[in-house]
This record gives structure tokens, C-alpha cells and sequence, in this order.
């Protein structure tokens, strides 16, 4: 059991080693800066998702948030395509993860290497909600 436990803390270390970064003074390329703490992109995309309104299963959709310091998304998002601009949506979304990248590798942030599956999503009493335990909202 000691191995097991060994083996899993090593293999999460090597999901956040960043041995191909290289020395700050060797004139390689500068670390992204940390997010502004003013930066509001998630609010941007919640007001665009608003109350997510349906009126059938088919117009609910899943949206991937943010990013996780060892890959994949750190939340998902319902949201009504009937509603909801979906391109404007994409490219919020995209930015989002990317300020979210870029903030993770600023700060030598870590995490799980756990990966969380999309949740399900359903339209319940007019609304577009996760029906998964595992999503956050």
C-alpha cells in the first residue's frame, strides 16, 4: 500500500514538472503574467448563459470553464442554445481558458491529475441544469 501511495504522488509530480521551461536567464521566452485580478470573463460568460431557458433537452449544452493545472477544464456550464449567442459563447469560453492557463503556469500552480468527465445536462422546470454530482457550478 506505501508503494501504491509513492507511486501515485509520483506520477502527479510528473503531471506538473515544467522540465522544458527554460532558466530565467538564459533569454528564453518570459512567463505569461498572472490573470488581472480585474478580469471578469467568467462573469462575461455567465451573464451571456443568464437563466440558460429551455423548453426541451435538445437545447441544452455543456460548456467546459476554465483550465486545470494538469489539463482539462476546471468546471463545466449549462447553457440554452436556444438563448444563447454559442459562437460568442466559444470564444469567451476559449479566453477564459486561456487566462486560466497562463495564470497556472504564472504561478507554478498545481492540481489533481484526476480528469472529470462532462456531466449531463438536462431541461428541468424551463431551465438547462448539470444532472451530474462530479460539475461545479
Amino acid at each position: 500500500m506505501r508503494k501504491l501511495a509513492i507511486l501515485f504522488m509520483l506520477a502527479c509530480a510528473a503531471c506538473t514538472t515544467r522540465a522544458g521551461d527554460p532558466p530565467a536567464a538564459s533569454g528564453g521566452p518570459a512567463k505569461p503574467a498572472p490573470v488581472a485580478a480585474g478580469s471578469d470573463t467568467l462573469g462575461q460568460i455567465r451573464s451571456l448563459i443568464g437563466a440558460a431557458e429551455c423548453s426541451s433537452d435538445s437545447q441544452c449544452q455543456v460548456l467546459p470553464v476554465g483550465a486545470r493545472a494538469c489539463g482539462g477544464p476546471a468546471s463545466y456550464l449549462a447553457w440554452s442554445s436556444a438563448k444563447t449567442d454559442a459562437a460568442q459563447l466559444q470564444t469567451l469560453a476559449e479566453r477564459h481558458k486561456a487566462e486560466q492557463q497562463a495564470n497556472n503556469l504564472a504561478t507554478g500552480r498545481i492540481s489533481t491529475c484526476i480528469a472529470i468527465a462532462p456531466p449531463a445536462v438536462a431541461c428541468r422546470a424551463g431551465t438547462c441544469q448539470l444532472t451530474d454530482a462530479l460539475a461545479t457550478k
